[in-house]
Formats: structure tokens, C-alpha cells, sequence
């Protein structure tokens, strides 16, 4: 969610700001370390009960939302009674809510964990030992926090409240000092373009991507809306209960892997759709193979021309979506520096990841202005749409994008941007 934050915020403003999420960082961990600390003495332990008080304040502002909006109701209502039902747990019963918190918290982490570094092992992105090992120590946690030791699940609230907030300090603090080091020209999408692997150095921060566009970002405007294109491998999109279906492959009628397909349309004249030169062998037997994303697996790439010539030669896509607010300059311009290598990678390079790469790149400082209000900022932390949003992009990047998790990012992210539009704004051409 940090990084989505960031990347919609725009590099020019993060940059002279570092030190504020260092400084969040910093006191984020102490209050995990005073959490952590506070759950085993007995003297000054803070009762479970408090732990509720946040729970309860975003449930009653999801129900507010809820109330008073028609298309998010439902996801609305699924969060305000989840964050209820745990806080009355709190309450009600804290005595027996401090082991079930330990069972929740636990199944959690290790579910995250054995997800992040069997995703790692299996693709092995660039970077990926650094998150198999995060993985690895997440799966410890969890176990930690479902055994009993040592306090007989008495502190498991406060301790296990206590890790999870260190172990996202830590990330801010590793946030801000990629912040620090940053070029004066380089982009932040730039930067997550790889999806954040692990902490590059500050010299490799200096000489990192360098934009030579404009620094700072369009005005809504004058930016541009964009179509992305979805092809599921069904044609149709499976519920959320087929997860492997929805968001990695399904088998089609000749019993081979199919993927999907994903491009993005900005009439007149670019489309961003990266294929294969020719067919990748997707039998069943191969797939595991395949879905490495090192370097013997990569074979040269083409660029479909156009949308009218794809789907003439293939059909038509399974869904389209708008994208409002794109800078029409930044797109192309990332446009023209990833066609000068055509290699394609089923999941480090392939039609998924560069449709993110580019939204990313075209994207980048939407909420500049927006931001200096601190009501836009809790009407941004409250909509679930971009803790969804947020939540698929570290999916994503523990595995690899794919069609299904492009087309559920794109819808969250349609709806997160309509916080900055207006009803009679226009959108100029570029």
C-alpha cells in the first residue's frame, strides 16, 4: 500500500520529504517495540480491550462509506462487519480473543510466508533470495505466535501486535532511505519497476533509471485516459474461489496452460502489447519449468501493432477497462525505452508486467495536489478499493503479474482515482 501511496504521490514530492517516512518508520517501530515489550510485564500491560479502539473506528467509517456510496456497499460492509467482529471479540471476551487473535495472526503469517518463499523458489524473479528469506522468517513468526510459549497465549495480543508493526517499520525505514538516494531525475516508478526486490546501494540508486522528460507531473487536465485489455484464459472471469483459475492459469480445451493475455490502448496510435515471437510450449508437464523467470527461459518478444490487428488475428478481449488520468508524455516515453529490448519472459517480462510498468510510469504524481489536504489523504486510507489495489501489487510481486491480477488491480485502481476527479472536469488530449 506504501508503495502505491508513494508511486500516485510522484517522485518531486516524495523526494523532499524522505525524512518524513523515515521519521514514521522509526517511531512506528518503537511503538512495536513498546507493544512487544509491554505484553510481558504483567505490572503495565495493556489490557486487550484498547487493542479494539482502531479496529472499531475504521469499522464505524466503513459503515459511514457504506452507507453512502452504491457501487462499494458490498466490499464496504464486508470490512466494517470483519473489523466489528474482531473488536467485539476484544471486548467481550478477552481472555479466549487473545488465543484466537494467536491462531489468526499465525495462520496468516505463515500462509504469507510459505506463499512468498514458495513463489520466490518456484519463479526466482531478480532478487528473489531476499524474499524467500523474508518468507522464511515470517513462517517463524507464525509458529511462534501459535505455540503457547512462552506466556500461555496471555500476551499474544500485544506481542504479536508488536511484531507486525516492527516488521513494517522496517520496511518504511528501508523505504526512506531509497528515498534519500534518490536522483534528482529518476522516476519512482522507475525504481519499483522491477517490483522492489531488495535494497539497491546508494551508489546504484544514483545511477539508477533516469527520466530526461518532465520532473514534474501534469495537471489532471492535461492527462489522458487509457484502455486496458484483458484476455482471461476462459474468456470469462472465475470467482474468486478458483484463485489458481483466476489469477495464474487455467487449462484449455487442448489441455495445455493458457495465461490470458493483457495490452494497453491510447488512440490514436499506441498500443502496448508485448507476445512471444512464437508459441511457448504450456504443457502441464513443462509449466513448472517455464515459470522461472531466469535467464534460459527468455526468447525474443514481438509488438502487436494495434489492437484492431490482435484481435483480428486472435478475437476480441475478454474485458476492457478505462484508466483516467494517464501522462500521455511519461507513457510514451516509457514507451520508447522498453521497445528497444523485445525480450519476453513468461513472468519477469512479459504482457502483464509491462502494462503495470507502463500505468506506473503514466500514473506517477496523479495525487501531488490532491495530497495536501489531510481530508483526501483519509478518504484515500479509508476506501478499500486501494487497500485492494495495494494488497495485489505485493501479490504480484512475490510471483508475477498475470491477466487476472492486471484486471482486478486495473478496477481497484479506476476507483481509487476517482477520489481526484470532478463532475465537470475534462480531460484534454495530448
Amino acid at each position: 500500500m506504501v508503495q502505491l501511496f508513494l508511486l500516485l504521490i510522484g517522485a518531486p514530492v516524495i523526494r523532499r520529504r524522505w525524512w518524513i517516512v523515515g521519521t514514521l518508520g522509526l517511531l512506528w517501530l518503537l511503538l512495536g517495540a513498546l507493544f512487544f515489550a509491554d505484553a510481558f510485564i504483567e505490572e503495565i500491560r495493556i489490557t486487550v480491550p484498547w487493542f479494539a479502539a482502531p479496529l472499531i473506528l475504521d469499522g464505524v467509517l466503513s459503515i459511514v462509506g457504506a452507507v453512502i456510496s452504491r457501487q462499494r456497499r458490498a466490499l464496504l460492509a464486508a470490512k466494517a462487519v470483519a473489523f466489528l467482529a474482531v473488536a467485539a471479540l476484544l471486548i467481550l471476551v478477552p481472555r479466549h480473543s487473545a488465543f484466537a487473535i494467536a491462531m489468526v495472526v499465525g495462520t496468516f503469517l505463515c500462509a504469507d510466508g510459505f506463499w512468498r518463499a514458495g513463489s520466490a523458489l518456484v519463479v526466482r524473479f531478480p532478487g528473489w533470495p531476499p524474499s524467500f528469506g523474508k518468507g522464511v522468517i515470517e513462517i517463524l513468526l507464525g509458529l511462534w505466535s501459535l505455540s503457547p510459549w512462552p506466556s500461555n497465549y496471555r500476551a499474544e495480543v500485544g506481542s504479536d501486535v508488536g511484531l507486525l508493526l516492527m516488521v513494517s517499520a522496517a520496511g518504511l525505514l528501508g523505504l526512506a532511505l531509497q528515498l534519500r538516494y534518490m536522483a534528482p531525475e529518476t522516476t519512482f516508478a522507475s525504481i519499483i519497476s522491477n517490483g522492489w526486490p531488495r535494497l539497491p546501494s546508494a551508489r546504484a540508486i544514483r545511477k539508477g533509471p533516469r527520466r530526461h522528460g518532465p520532473r514534474q507531473p501534469k495537471p489532471l487536465e492535461m492527462r489522458r485516459s487509457v484502455i486496458v485489455h484483458v484476455w482471461t484464459p476462459t474468456g470469462a472471469l472465475p470467482s474468486l474461489r478458483h484463485g489458481l483459475e483466476r489469477y495464474i492459469a487455467a487449462v484449455d480445451e487442448q489441455g495445455n496452460i493458457s495465461t490470458g493475455h493483457s495490452a494497453l490502448e491510447m488512440p490514436p496510435g499506441l498500443y502496448i502489447s508485448h507476445y512471444p515471437a512464437e508459441e511457448i510450449e504450456r504443457a502441464p508437464s513443462e509449466f513448472t519449468r517455464i515459470l522461472r523467470a531466469t535467464p534460459d527461459n527468455n526468447v525474443k518478444g514481438r509488438f502487436q501493432p494495434s489492437y484492431a490487428e490482435e484481435s483480428a488475428g486472435w478475437c476480441p478481449s475478454s474485458f476492457q477497462v478505462s484508466v483516467p488520468f494517464i501522462d500521455a508524455a511519461s507513457l510514451r516515453y516509457f514507451w520508447t525505452l522498453y521497445r528497444r529490448d523485445d525480450t519476453y519472459n513468461l513472468t519477469n517480462r512479459n504482457c502483464s508486467s509491462v502494462v503495470v510498468k507502463a500505468l506506473d510510469a503514466g500514473l506517477e504524481g496523479v495525487f501531488a495536489d490532491a495530497v495536501r489536504s489531510p481530508a483526501f489523504i483519509l478518504r484515500l486510507l479509508v476506501t478499500p478499493e486501494f487497500w485492494a489495489a495495494g494488497m495485489l501489487r505485493h501479490r504480484a510481486t512475490t510471483m508475477a503479474w498475470t491477466p487476472g491480477l492486471v484486471l482486478d488491480y486495473v478496477r481497484a485502481l479506476t476507483a481509487v482515482l476517482k477520489l481526484v476527479s470532478q463532475p465537470d472536469r475534462t480531460v484534454a488530449a495530448d
